[in-house]
């Protein structure tokens, strides 16, 4: 049950991770009003074991250096003393850079998430945070700072808060709060609401809107898909 609240309608599944066996995904297009720019993206996920999940995260935009390639491995758990579930993980790959043809990513991460019961249907709550770490050879304009080898190290990280509704076992309501600074470019604060419908019995399809809260109110749209294997 856990896994289908968190993730029906969404990419990432946060604390939650796959079964034993089980797989996901999902691609999505975000679209910014008067030129603000797109990103595509693709996510997936496996479930190694019922405590490992891994997976891969990538996504490119609309400058030359705008793209990332990360893969993932996940591990989680639940404590008597918190409610929900926790989860760790760590990626490593790749991603354009402005100083380098090409950076390094490590990219640790933390996720909190909790499923109950309201009037409305069952609902959800997750919370993600992840460094983000940059490493490029290190030049003038980028110095080596990491422990005197010849890189160059720049630091980001992001934060997501969801609260997902399942109005039917077909129909999901979300509202997502991202917030990012990236190791490289400008920090963004979104709120991001969507909807969600089952096609069949393994995919899904996702209607979203963006709303830049940084940038007067700039509007996007955000369409995606998923499947369940």
């Amino acid at each position: 049950m856990g896994i289908w609240l968190a993730a029906a309608g969404s990419a990432a599944a946060g604390a939650w991770l796959r079964e034993d066996g089980a797989a996901m995904l999902a691609f999505s297009h975000e679209v910014m009003e008067g030129g603000g720019g797109h990103y595509t993206a693709v996510y997936g996920e496996y479930g190694l074991s019922e405590r490992l999940t891994i997976g891969i995260d990538a996504g490119i935009g609309a400058a030359p250096d705008d793209w990332k390639a990360v893969a993932f491995a996940r591990m989680g758990r639940e404590f008597d003393w918190l409610p929900g579930r926790v989860a760790a993980e760590i990626g490593l790959g790749a991603a354009g850079s402005s100083k380098a043809s090409v950076a390094a990513i490590v990219q640790p991460g933390l996720s909190w998430g909790h499923s109950f019961e309201t009037g409305a249907g069952w609902a959800w709550v997750n919370l993600d945070a992840k460094g983000v770490f940059h490493l490029t050879p290190s030049s003038e304009e980028a110095p080596a700072t990491t422990a005197g080898l010849p890189m160059a190290l720049d630091e980001g990280c992001k934060i997501d808060l969801t609260l997902g509704l399942n109005l039917s076992p077909r129909s999901q309501l979300s509202l997502e709060m991202r917030f990012e600074d990236p190791a490289e470019g400008a920090r963004s604060l979104r709120l991001v609401p969507g909807i969600a419908r089952r096609l069949g019995t393994r995919g899904w399809v996702t209607l979203g809107g963006i709303v830049d809260l940084r940038n007067d109110g700039a509007l996007g749209l955000v369409l995606g898909s998923r499947i369940d294997f």
